[in-house]
């Protein structure tokens, strides 16, 4: 039995050497010195892409943009040739807009055109092939503050998702004396029940030598700060301390001037 095995596999290789071999060009012959690689391809799995995170905690230059509507947001909603659907609304605490002869329609987080969309969608049931324009008026709902060594510190309204810092510091207006104050400047964004993220930015690198590397997107909510310098507290507390010995040499001056004026 054993020979036999032996004889029968010799024959099925023979037979497998001698084969005719199909392809999708054609048909092939093959010789006795063609060798038949068999090769069974196996799928590996499709890695699912991550979705970009828009609202990462990380503070650094954002790549998306698109403004997005909320609380306090004014709008303008233009429909053509129907001005009883068309006003300016205000955007409620609730994201919602009080729309005549519809009733409140929730528009937060929405941008533009998702909100031109929703628009056009609910007024199908009102009008037919409604054309809808939207417009912001004011872009209410995302600040960010500026303070410290800043011309005019405070709050200043966001006309996009993130604002980058130039533009935050340049609107608050760059200090007059403490220009050291640039090099120490600090973003801080507040995060819900964790440690506020701080990050250092040399301003006086991005807004006098162009290094836009560090030129970072705020959030809204963010914080810049720009403290101030050991030799600018030094100096202001001197001057406060020598402001009314000044003030009083230039008293006893006038007082001598109109004794000198009176003895003339």
């Amino acid at each position: 039995m054993g020979k036999m095995k032996k004889v029968l596999g010799k024959a099925m290789v023979l037979s497998v050497i001698g084969i005719l071999v199909y392809s999708n060009t054609g048909l092939l012959a093959a010789d006795a010195s063609t060798t038949i690689n068999f090769q069974i391809e196996t799928k590996s799995p499709e890695k699912k892409l991550a979705k970009p995170d828009i609202k990462s905690n990380k503070i650094k230059k954002e790549e998306y943009g698109e403004y997005t509507l909320g609380k306090d947001d004014i709008i303008e909603i233009n429909v053509r040739r129907h001005p009883e659907f068309s006003g300016r609304f205000v955007m409620a605490a609730n994201g919602k807009i009080q729309y005549p002869f519809v009733g409140d329609i929730s528009l937060t987080g929405m941008t533009k055109t998702q909100a031109i969309q929703k628009i056009t969608k609910v007024l199908n049931e009102y009008i037919e092939t409604p054309e809808v324009d939207i417009t912001i008026i004011a872009y209410n709902s995302k600040v960010v503050y500026v303070v410290g060594q800043v011309a005019a510190p405070g709050r200043y309204s966001m006309n996009a998702e993130f604002m980058p810092v130039r533009d935050a510091v340049l609107a608050a207006g760059l200090p007059r004396e403490n220009i050291a104050s640039l090099r120490r400047a600090v973003i801080i964004r507040p995060v819900e029940d964790k440690k506020a993220i701080v990050k250092k930015v040399n301003l006086l690198s991005l807004l006098y030598e162009g290094n836009l590397k560090v030129n970072y997107d705020l959030q809204a909510g963010d914080i810049v700060y720009l403290p101030s310098t050991v030799l600018w507290k030094v100096s202001t507390v001197l001057g406060q301390v020598l402001q009314p010995a000044f003030q009083a040499t230039s008293v006893y001056d006038s007082v001598d001037n109109i004794n000198n004026n009176n003895n003339n």
